[in-house]
């Protein structure tokens, strides 16, 4: 019973904060890669499974002692770094966009940049401490076994990723990519104007202007 409070726990945080601050993050990306559905799956997936990761970690550290967590990861020095790795990611994007001047003719596959990127993005916003994530390190660190708090993780994190990633991929994705085929003419500028964005977002979420 404790499991599935605890995903309905992360499911409240997933449908409300957690998709709204992904989505500056996640909606450049997804709009630079409409084009392709299975990159967009691979986007998503790799994004939200770094964040079921992620509450698996806290929740071990918080079953080993929760003070750990609350006065040794800062959520503001992991924004910061998180800022850093989206301007960077942003700058790669925005050199793709420059150098192929047409739709690519063959194929296209993420570099391995892209790739890690994504999961280390989707890892480190996880650690913006919260009520409901707060409950989840109070809930693990008062189990009974290590696979215990495990479990809390896992289905805290399942809880958190299901609303927002159903959103991305049935609204964001599903809707707008019938619209972008439209706009395939335009695809260099709207991977440009993506590219743009995914940068200025890293800037405000390293001064603070912007929280995740």
């Amino acid at each position: 019973m404790i499991f599935i409070a605890t995903f309905f726990l992360g499911l409240q945080l997933g449908a409300t904060a957690c998709a709204i601050s992904c989505m500056p993050v996640l909606a450049p990306i997804l709009l630079n890669k409409s084009d392709n559905k299975l990159q967009s799956l691979g986007v998503l997936y790799r994004f939200f499974s770094a964040k079921v990761v992620a509450y698996t970690f806290i929740s071990s550290l918080a079953f080993f002692g929760s003070a750990f967590i609350k006065n040794h990861i800062q959520s503001i020095q992991i924004n910061k770094f998180l800022s850093v790795v989206i301007v960077l990611l942003g700058i790669v994007l925005l050199i793709k966009s420059i150098q192929n001047k047409t739709s690519c003719k063959t194929s296209c596959t993420d570099s391995t940049f892209d790739k890690s990127s994504y999961f280390f993005i989707g890892f480190l916003s996880s650690f913006s401490f919260c009520v409901p994530l707060l409950s989840l390190v109070t809930i693990s660190a008062s189990s009974s076994s290590f696979e215990y708090s495990l479990f809390y993780g896992i289905s805290f994190g399942l809880g958190v990723v299901t609303i927002p990633f159903l959103f991305f991929y049935l609204f964001i994705y599903q809707i707008s990519s019938h619209i972008l085929k439209e706009l395939s003419a335009h695809k260099t500028k709207i991977e440009f104007f993506a590219s743009s964005i995914l940068i200025l977002v890293g800037f405000l979420i390293f001064f603070e202007l912007l929280k995740l």
